[in-house]
């Protein structure tokens, strides 16, 4: 293993930066500050480019036992569980299978970063250490120096701030958070009882009960019968609202099931609802990722997935820059590629949230033109193919091509976007190119045999790792010769037509382009 990188935060966003530099053979220590994780089991929804990268790393079966079948992705409105079912978000049509061979997986986070976790422990490279906090940092010259609170001074290529929300690292080095710091305050109940009687043949991302009643809450599965967590939004910039005793905590979850089920209460979390983007996401040798560099309303479940994706585009440019082949400047590409995706999916959730309001007032009025209408508009937050897997790097470590095609980027290769899901062959091996398109640049074209010797002497000459797919989806390939794609899955550059005699010049030149 060569370099050496500083991960603090060991959730699910610092634990999957951990496995990224072990396949690009890089060493890390994780700091996690909790002993033991905590009770909550928080978001309970990895979105399909998500689902992606596990299935890239084999995790992704092992994370998807116990999820939710298909078919409770929907919301359903209702006075309580046993009470009036006033309406249920549509039902998503079409066949998403198209455009990925994964589905969104409906499973508690706390289970995510445990199957992550077991994971990295045993990986070659990778110290892992819980219990640890991390008090400062000193960014000088060639190394940053990490200070914990039991007095050890740990020293880095670089620092990945993967802390939270309340993220000591960006703290430390002073950066401000943009955006709308209090919308309101969220407070989730973690509690248990069987309640298979009554959710048997309806299961469902959440009820949403009590809005015509003047008592709104939601109950959501964690585990499809006798695990539930409630949550009660409290709108406005008050104080941050008293923690919940069990006993008024067990008396809104009786009120929003509608009978007493005597819940027992596992866990009570008080949380500030925001939508916020750092202003600079990295200083010098230190990167914030996750939590710590964006927080989102729980109204998308984009919060951790937006966490995984950014390490995701980080982490491969920090391996070509520790092994000297790229510039440090790539590193820059990651607060321009990742932080207007952070603020879309901020922008997303929050209208989501407004939504789920304006649906309350409509049940709640009786108005039913008015709730037709916004159910209809919720099938873009149930299915969030456009927001999940449309999202688009304008500029950083890509090569736009003058009259590229600005089709649609789930079907067609666009620059900037994810490689869309195609049947590709590499060597003699044939699968999914979302399975096969990754941790190097990879050229897919419908001719490898008029691209092979291009791509083998660039490789050569630059000691950059160059793949080669071959496809007969001309259709992704827009018509193109060829698609040079980035080791996280993202189209780099759309070839133009080129004399095969001048393959290996531009594709160097296009590759020193992107890297130096």
């Amino acid at each position: 293993m060569s370099g050496g990188v500083v991960i603090v935060g060991g959730g699910p966003v610092g634990l999957s930066a951990a496995i990224l530099l072990h396949r690009a053979g890089v060493g890390c220590v994780v700091l996690e500050r909790d002993e033991v994780p905590g009770a909550h089991p928080k978001a309970r929804g990895v979105r399909v480019r998500t689902m992606e990268l596990f299935a890239q790393w084999g995790l992704a079966e092992k994370i998807r036992r116990g999820a939710l079948p298909p078919e409770a992705n929907r919301f359903i409105y209702c006075d309580s569980l046993v009470g009036d079912e006033i309406a249920r978000s549509p039902e998503i049509e079409g066949d998403a299978s198209a455009l990925s061979p994964q589905t969104v997986c409906r499973v508690p986070q706390s289970g995510v970063e445990e199957t992550l976790r077991d994971y990295v422990v045993g990986l070659a490279g990778v110290d892992y250490r819980s219990g640890v906090r991390v008090v400062g940092l000193d960014d000088a010259g060639p190394h940053v120096t990490v200070r914990t609170d039991d007095g050890e001074h740990l020293s880095a290529e670089y620092v990945i701030g993967a802390d939270g929300v309340s993220s000591t690292v960006r703290r430390v080095l002073g950066v401000e958070l943009e955006g709308l710091a209090t919308l309101g305050w969220g407070q989730s109940i973690y509690w248990q009882a069987d309640l298979g009687d009554l959710v048997a043949d309806r299961l469902c991302i959440q009820f949403m009960t009590g809005d015509r009643l003047g008592h709104s809450s939601s109950i959501a599965t964690v585990d499809g019968r006798y695990r539930w967590i409630t949550m009660v939004m409290r709108r406005g910039e008050g104080e941050l609202p008293a923690q919940l005793a069990d006993e008024d905590a067990a008396a809104i979850v009786t009120r929003a099931v509608g009978r007493d089920v005597d819940p027992k209460i596992l866990d009570i979390a008080t949380w500030r609802i925001s939508a916020q983007v750092a202003k600079s996401w990295r200083r010098g040798r230190v990167f914030l990722a996750g939590d710590a560099a964006h927080s989102f309303p729980p109204t998308g479940g984009f919060g951790m997935n937006t966490g995984v994706q950014d390490v995701h585009n980080l982490v491969w440019k920090l391996a070509l820059v520790i092994n000297e082949l790229a510039d440090a400047r790539l590193l820059d590409t990651y607060e321009v590629e990742r932080k207007p995706v952070a603020a879309s999916n901020a922008a997303w959730s929050v209208a989501n949230g407004g939504r789920f309001r304006a649906i309350g007032r409509a049940i709640a009025n009786d108005d039913k033109v008015e709730l037709a209408q916004l159910l209809d508009e919720q099938r873009g937050h149930v299915d969030a193919s456009a927001q999940d897997l449309g999202f688009g790097y304008a500029e950083g470590a890509v090569l736009p091509t003058a009259n590229e095609d600005r089709s649609e980027p789930l079907t067609t290769a666009r620059t900037g976007h994810r490689f869309p899901e195609s049947y590709v062959r590499i060597g003699s091996e044939y699968g999914s190119s979302v399975l096969c398109l990754t941790d190097r640049f990879v050229l897919a074209t419908a001719d490898a045999a008029g691209w092979s010797s291009a791509v083998s002497v660039s490789a050569a000459a630059l000691g950059v790792p160059i793949g080669l797919a071959e496809t007969d989806n001309t259709e992704v390939l827009g018509g193109h010769d060829a698609v040079l794609v980035r080791p996280d899955g993202i189209v780099a550059w759309v070839v133009p037509p080129i004399a095969e005699s001048e393959r290996v010049s531009v594709l160097q030149r296009a590759v020193r382009a992107l890297l130096w």
